[in-house]
């Protein structure tokens, strides 16, 4: 939990240009921000709105990567023990990790994909 919401604040202020150069060209003519790459976005984030705005998003991005990190561990982990016990000691590895990533996949998406809806609302 802590390296994910510890990573996520580190990085928010690009994850903050990504967000903002994605949703640029999605904005009427008038409203867009023309940034010309990451940098330029960083750079100008901090002129026009100050150095504290590059962390917008900042508690739902900690929050999703959080839940992204509990989800995935979680899930892959309970997935693999009730493959092995279901499958029994002959089942190939293979198919139980391939099987348990799948289905920890889908948990981990569900789990983080409504802070993730959040975070961007915000940093937009």
């Amino acid at each position: 939990m802590f390296a994910g919401g510890f990573g996520s604040f580190i990085g928010n202020p690009c994850d903050l240009a990504l967000v903002r150069l994605q949703a640029d060209s999605a904005l009427p003519a008038a409203e867009r921000r023309n940034y010309t790459g990451v940098f330029n976005a960083i750079q100008r984030i901090v002129a026009e709105e100050g150095v504290t705005a590059l962390w917008k998003g900042g508690v739902p991005t900690m929050t999703r990567a959080i839940a992204l990190n509990v989800a995935m561990l979680v899930s892959y982990d309970t997935a693999k023990e009730f493959a092995t016990a279901a499958l029994g000691p002959d089942a190939s590895a293979f198919k139980i990790n391939f099987g348990s990533s799948m289905i920890s996949a889908v948990c981990t998406a569900v789990g983080s994909l409504p802070f993730d809806n959040l975070k961007t609302k915000l940093q937009k």
